[in-house]
């Protein structure tokens, strides 16, 4: 497929997913014609903040806002959207996203790498308008590999279930975990500490306090261990 830039006539060769391109010659932005006209986007209503508090602190490596075709056709209550992008995404496989506020696309609304490249084949047999809708894609740390999960960027909803542990802990039970460490912990240098207290000349501060101090000092230890792990 060959498109000409009509900003400065040079042709193109691109491929038929392409929807929104990058002339390298001009720099400017062409927008591959589509048999349905032009195409809606829907406004993204959710932000990168409320989408971070959806896991649990320090899992979230990076989330970029992405665009996924879809191929609406019907009016009114027989109105339907079907998937038009040409990756597959297991987690949109029975998902209708919400409608949200449209906008007309223009080219200065989206960068080239943020559309999802299309699936023209079913473009053009079916027919519809091209609606693009908003997704964040959220890639998470997990222990010793990465996943990656959609969020709604309309109705801010996650798709799909946040992963564990692969030993199956969450980041909330290795807290609780570190808390009866270190209480098992204090217990044990409890008297040694208090023993050590005696033997030292500690008559201003009750060797109650220096076994404490003791305690307190372990587990600030143990905690910027257990965060330097995370």
């Amino acid at each position: 497929m060959k498109i000409i830039c009509p900003q400065c006539g040079s042709e193109h060769v691109v491929m038929e997913s392409d929807f929104l391109l990058r002339c390298p010659y001009c720099d400017s932005r062409i927008m591959v014609e589509t048999p349905a006209g032009t195409p809606a986007m829907v406004r993204t209503a959710v932000t990168e903040e409320s989408v971070r508090r959806l896991f649990p602190p320090g899992m979230v490596v990076s989330m970029v806002l992405r665009f996924f075709p879809y191929l609406e056709t019907g009016e009114g209550s027989s109105r339907s959207r079907i998937p038009c992008f040409s990756q597959p995404w297991q987690e949109l496989d029975s998902y209708t996203p919400p409608d949200g506020d449209r906008l007309v696309f223009d080219e200065s609304m989206a960068a080239p790498g943020d559309i999802m490249p299309l699936d023209r084949d079913l473009l053009e047999s079916t027919g519809g308008r091209l609606v693009l809708h908003p997704f964040f894609v959220v890639m998470l740390r997990l222990q010793g590999y990465s996943e990656g999960m959609l969020v709604d960027g309309v109705s801010g909803r996650l798709l799909g279930e946040v992963p564990l542990k692969e030993d199956g802990r969450t980041d909330d039970l290795s807290l609780e975990k570190l808390f009866l460490t270190v209480l098992a912990l204090g217990m044990l240098v409890s008297v040694p500490a208090y023993v050590l207290g005696s033997t030292l000349d500690l008559s201003e501060i009750p060797r109650f306090w220096f076994s404490m101090a003791t305690v307190l000092f372990m587990g600030a230890v143990l905690f910027l261990k257990w965060k330097s792990g995370r």
